[in-house]
């Protein structure tokens, strides 16, 4: 996934993504200048975040 994919997937804007890629919140790859993100990842980080709000 790209960044505007996750960034639709998670509502949230390019800065917070940002944000959570240097404080090591979301695992990253990048391949020639962009950055690329695991749909697995992804997915994980929806379920926690869903644990998170439902309490």
């Amino acid at each position: 996934m790209d960044s505007a994919d996750v960034c639709r997937a998670l509502s949230i804007s390019k800065r917070t993504l940002q944000t959570w890629r240097n404080n090591g919140k979301i695992p990253f790859a990048m391949l020639g200048g962009k950055v690329y993100y695991k749909e697995e990842d992804i997915s994980e980080l929806l379920k926690t975040d869903m644990k998170y709000t439902n309490k």
